[in-house]
């Protein structure tokens, strides 16, 4: 893990259940936004940047299974296609954390890991990883992109703001659920201090 420049980006749950049409819990026009995800993590690893992420990883007793009396349709079941990462999003050398407490041995195996880290949980927010927090916080600024606006995105970049950290939103490459309650995610996320920036301009922050 890379902490040369305190710069770390922040992949949120780009699997293919979330963003390919055919997904069972597709965000609308999600696939338009694949190309500057592709961008972003290409610009990432060429300056050697960490790339962390969360992903939806679910039994289908979980909570929010509508199964069970939940909310939501499956999705992203554990084995399954859907719970995949898309090709454009797909790591190089990842090391999946489990939702669960990590021994202080394992703590220090994801710190020494090369490659990129996925949070998995089973929720919106990606802090309910107990290891998210003491893992992200070894680091300043997060440049933070995926799906949905009005779900993960903001709960995370909401989480890592509460931490004191600088947050940059990549706003051509995120979509949200519902156009009306991404908006309103925007306008929360830019009030609690949250930049938003487009994927070109993401060079400008090294500078």
């Amino acid at each position: 893990m890379k902490q040369d420049l305190d710069i770390a980006f922040l992949d949120v749950d780009t699997q293919y259940d979330f963003m390919d049409p055919r997904g069972n819990l597709y965000v609308p026009d999600s696939e338009k936004i694949v190309g500057n995800i592709e961008k972003l993590l290409a610009f990432a690893r060429k300056n050697g940047l960490p790339i962390f992420g969360s992903v939806d990883a679910h039994n289908p007793d979980d909570p929010e299974m509508e199964t069970v009396g939940g909310p939501f349709p499956l999705h992203c079941i554990k084995g399954d296609k859907g719970q995949e990462k898309i090709s454009a999003s797909a790591p190089l050398n990842p090391l999946w954390v489990e939702n669960r407490k990590y021994t202080a041995d394992e703590l220090e195996s994801i710190f020494s890991h090369q490659g990129e880290i996925y949070f998995e949980k089973q929720s919106f927010n990606l802090f309910d990883n107990p290891n998210a927090r003491i893992v992200l916080d070894r680091f300043k600024l997060f440049v933070v992109f995926g799906v949905a606006t009005d779900y993960c995105v903001k709960a995370a970049v909401l989480g890592l703001l509460e931490m004191g950290k600088t947050v940059y939103v990549v706003e051509d490459a995120i979509k949200p659920v519902a156009s009306e309650s991404g908006e309103e995610a925007i306008k929360e996320m830019k009030k609690k201090g949250a930049k938003f920036i487009k994927a070109d301009e993401v060079h400008s922050i090294l500078r």
